[in-house]
């Protein structure tokens, strides 16, 4: 079978596929289809990839801005510099003056409308949120990642004085704290990106916790819990860094004031990371399986991303089982004949292409077109370079060969076998 692909583009970053499992700013296969039921922790990892600086652009102050400035003054003049209603035309200000992109102020007008909203309604208020959602956008767009990663931790507090740590009202902060790290690590931020990984995967751990002791173990609100789990110990697997020291991190969650620590390996948390994922992925589909409201056979698509798990770290024969079992579940379950093709229709390539940085560098504002085909073991083979841009550079149609070597592929499957697939063509993109 021909596939051909000349039409689409993959653009290659720093570690793997853009549209499968565990995605960042990586290789996209945009001829593949992809299924978000099959290769869902992608969306934990998409939302962290995304930019976190943000061009300034200084422009002259609003109409609006000197309006709240008027009415700031008057409210000052009536009742005092912290006059209850005043924060919330500081959080006016500072709005106005972000979106004019006068970053700098606005965070200076955010920290006023928080000391004011403090005095007014004490420290613990809940209404301080918006303010420091707002104050961390503008440092990042600063890309000031200290103080920004300072007032995520704030914003986990301030949840968690008011509900407490394992109270199900946490959740929407856990979620957030867990995407913070994960990005963090993504843009190596800080001054050990390792522990935003290790902290994400406490949280999320913890996320799974808090809803099987309130909503039980089948409550659907796991899935996104356990799958940000599964993305993170996939992280945690494949990490190449070799820090000198163990990672010290706060087991309590509690970064402001005083926590109890602990020194955790990196090589502990690596160790675990493949079975940590699987039974994450496990405990996915039995989920699915037990609770009546599960989508359409979403059971047997979290099956294929259990294969995919496998296959990632190259366990071909548990990849081929757990495949077959996905296959047939597929078909008892009701899923459409689109619904399958688009899962085992084609090769998809999975996110482990351990691309460097340095080489995404050097392929920059590359183009290059190949033909190579994939095996029923997953294996890209025959890689052939079709077309390069510019002409001339052996070393870039080298690495992408290279790339494509080392790259792991669900194969196609035809009446539930993996099946060998020639002569595809696909266009790789380096921005």
């Amino acid at each position: 079978m021909t596939q051909t692909d000349t039409g689409n583009s993959l653009a290659i970053g720093l570690m793997f596929t853009a549209t499968a499992l565990l995605s960042s700013s990586a290789l996209a296969t945009s001829g593949t289809p992809v299924n978000p039921d099959t290769a869902p922790p992608q969306a934990f990892i998409e939302a962290a990839s995304k930019p976190l600086k943000k061009k300034q652009r200084q422009l002259r102050p609003s109409e609006a801005v000197q309006n709240y400035r008027e009415r700031i003054e008057e409210l000052e003049a009536q009742h005092g510099a912290y006059g209850a209603g005043i924060d919330e035309q500081l959080l006016g200000l500072a709005t106005a003056l972000q979106k004019a992109g006068a970053h700098r102020e606005a965070a200076g007008e955010f920290r006023r409308a928080m000391l004011v909203n403090r005095v007014n309604e004490g420290l613990f208020s809940l209404n301080q949120i918006p303010m420091i959602e707002r104050l961390i956008e503008s440092q990042i767009a600063m890309n000031q990642w200290d103080e920004a990663n300072d007032n995520q931790q704030y914003l986990y507090w301030l949840y968690e004085k008011n509900y407490g740590e394992k109270d199900p009202r946490m959740l929407p902060a856990i979620d957030n704290l867990s995407r913070w790290h994960l990005q963090a690590f993504k843009e190596e931020k800080g001054d050990t990106v390792v522990e935003h990984l290790i902290s994400a995967t406490k949280l999320y751990t913890l996320a799974v916790d808090i809803i099987s002791k309130n909503f039980g173990s089948a409550d659907l609100r796991l899935v996104d819990a356990l799958r940000g789990l599964t993305a993170t110990n996939y992280y945690l697997a494949t990490y190449k860094g070799e820090p000198q020291a163990p990672v010290i991190i706060n087991t309590s969650f509690r970064h402001i004031g005083p926590g109890v620590h602990q020194n955790t390996k990196l090589d502990q948390y690596r160790a675990k990371g493949f079975n940590t994922g699987k039974k994450a992925i496990t405990r996915i589909v039995d989920v699915y399986q037990k609770n009546p409201q599960s989508p359409p056979a979403a059971s047997a698509k979290a099956k294929v991303e259990l294969g995919d798990w496998y296959m990632m770290f190259n366990k071909w024969h548990s990849a081929r089982k757990t495949y077959g079992e996905a296959y047939q579940a597929l078909w008892d379950n009701g899923a459409s004949n689109d619904e399958i093709r688009a899962i085992f229709g084609r090769p998809v390539a999975l996110p482990a292409l351990p691309i460097l940085d340095s080489e995404s560098k050097a392929l920059a504002n590359a183009h290059i077109t190949v033909t190579y085909d994939v095996t029923a073991f997953g294996k890209a083979r025959n890689i052939k370079i079709l077309r390069a841009y510019p002409p001339g550079k052996l070393h870039t149609g080298s690495k992408v060969r290279n790339i494509l070597k080392r790259a792991k592929f669900r194969p196609r499957f035809e009446d539930g076998e993996a099946v060998e697939t020639r002569g595809i063509v696909q266009r790789f993109v380096f921005d």
